[in-house]
């Protein structure tokens, strides 16, 4: 493992990397096995996430039940992902992630058993996708916790990047094979693929042998929750992170969450319409990454945020300019690839940033941003679809992402603060030494 090179004031630099692309990270095992395993499973899981939404809206050609079924798969996360962070800096990660994938196979086997006995009512849909929303909330900190103890610290931010790749990767590849799925096959196809890509990403997960991370302080739940949040609070990039993640996630991705209206009434396509507009956003989501990967260290992250945000409140001006679909689908497009940079250059930031025993609190503090936004904005988004028409939805979401990115511009010094490589060690507590 290479070694951390001291700077001055106590805080830590690591050494330049052997190669300044991404790809590097593929050359440790582990990591990349279970980088292609997630990738599959990934893909499958937003092939369920494609028809979901598809079979709610035919159910009850609502846009409130649709944002209503998004907002119960995603709205748990808000509530448990800073619990998730503690646990994760507690708890083995790879236990907490077992037991997860386990639970989540099962709910995927419950949306395969109800529809072939053609009891998945708009109600049960919400039941399944809010347990499922539960288990998310509960393993994304120790997922993403979990990828830097599989390579060595000096490759921590290509892995980074490639997870952040991978999983745009799967929002390609996921609509535009369930798309296919959807209509040779049906439903049934589509939730016994992710079932049983759950399986196979378990037993990747069972192999995986990670580097242990540091033994976190053994204080009351609630104490340790705090810290988290004060060890946010004292460091302006982080708070700037968590801000814009809930930002594009508000205003941007949860407008791919209530597509499927705007694929049916605007634009007069059916579901193999609506795969295409969500596989214009992982086109653009996994080119953007092809990008980011190559270039490696070369891009700042500040550019790539503020660049992504400005590029992000086009995007959904561009889809509502017309009702010509193929103008929606470059509007598409353009979030996928707009969200990707900003997400990449945010989710980086903070892995350098934070130390190692407060990890999976920062990212979890991080990730409740995200996912708070996308059901909220998802429910909101289709609620006003209802009431006022989803292009006007789109256009208010276009101008408040420019409206933010000029914020950024003119009162957070162009995200200047994404730029800092220095990462601040914790002093450990009297009960962490005690421990010792």
């Amino acid at each position: 493992m290479a070694s951390l090179t001291t700077v001055p004031a106590g805080r830590f630099r690591l050494p330049p990397p052997e190669s300044p692309s991404s790809l590097r990270a593929l050359r440790h095992r582990q990591f990349a096995i279970f980088w292609l395993t997630a990738i599959v499973s990934n893909s499958a899981n937003f092939m369920q996430q494609l028809t979901v939404p598809f079979i709610v809206f035919e159910l009850t050609d609502s846009n409130t039940w649709v944002g209503a079924v998004a907002f119960a798969a995603l709205i748990p996360g808000v509530v448990l992902t800073p619990v998730s962070g503690v646990l994760a800096d507690r708890l083995p990660r790879r236990t907490i992630i077992i037991v997860t994938l386990s639970v989540q196979t099962l709910v995927a086997t419950g949306f395969l058993v109800l529809w072939l006995a053609d009891a998945l009512t708009p109600w049960r849909i919400v039941i399944l996708s809010l347990i499922n929303g539960v288990v998310v909330g509960t393993q994304v900190a120790a997922w993403q916790s979990l990828v830097p103890l599989l390579v060595p610290r000096h490759d921590l931010l290509a892995a980074v990047r490639l997870n952040s790749a991978g999983f745009t990767a799967s929002r390609a590849l996921g609509p535009m094979v369930g798309a296919g799925l959807l209509a040779a096959i049906g439903p049934a196809s589509v939730f016994f693929a992710n079932a049983a890509t759950f399986v196979l990403l378990l037993a990747v997960v069972f192999r995986l042998r990670p580097r242990q991370a540091p033994a976190a302080s053994a204080e009351r739940l609630a104490t340790v929750f705090r810290s988290g949040f004060a060890y946010v609070r004292a460091r302006g990039s982080m708070l700037l992170a968590v801000g814009t993640g809930f930002m594009i996630a508000f205003f941007g991705m949860s407008l791919v969450q209530i597509a499927a209206g705007l694929a049916k009434e605007d634009f007069g396509v059916g579901k193999s319409g609506l795969a295409g507009l969500v596989t214009a956003t992982g086109v653009g989501s996994v080119l953007s990454s092809i990008v980011i990967i190559s270039g490696g260290d070369a891009f700042r992250r500040s550019r790539m945020a503020l660049g992504g945000l400005v590029i992000y409140g086009i995007g959904p001006l561009v889809i509502v300019s017309t009702t010509n679909y193929v103008v929606g689908l470059a509007g598409f497009f353009v979030l996928g690839a707009a969200h990707v940079a900003v997400a990449i250059a945010l989710n980086t930031a903070l892995q350098i940033q934070v130390a190692e025993e407060m990890r999976g609190r920062v990212i979890s503090i991080y990730m409740m941003g995200v996912i708070g936004g996308l059901p909220v904005g998802a429910f909101v988004g289709g609620r006003l679809g209802d009431l006022v028409g989803l292009r006007t939805v789109y256009v208010g979401a276009g101008i408040s992402l420019l409206t933010y990115s000029l914020l950024a511009t003119l009162v957070f010094d162009r995200l200047g603060a994404l730029d800092d490589e220095q990462r601040e060690p914790v002093p450990p507590t009297p009960t962490a030494e005690a421990a010792a």
